[in-house]
């Protein structure tokens, strides 16, 4: 596995974990982009970008909407 594969599934990993944690109720695409936006850089974003667009699949729906929202 290579550092980029490994960023990028720690990247999943971490994204997944932020959406799991929005309390039940709330606008968790919205939740989740304010967190990217305030805590991961501009090359965390960029890269989870690329891995919704390439690999959907590998993240909640929540988390892929999000990313829509960053654009």
């Amino acid at each position: 596995m290579t550092d980029v594969t490994q960023q990028d599934a720690r990247l999943v990993v971490m994204a997944n974990q932020i959406a799991n944690n929005v309390p039940v109720g709330g606008e968790v695409p919205h939740q989740v982009a304010e967190h990217m936006r305030k805590f991961w850089t501009g090359a965390m974003r960029a890269d989870l970008q690329r891995i919704a667009e390439q690999s959907p699949n590998q993240l909640r729906q929540e988390v892929v909407a999000a990313v829509a929202l960053l654009a």
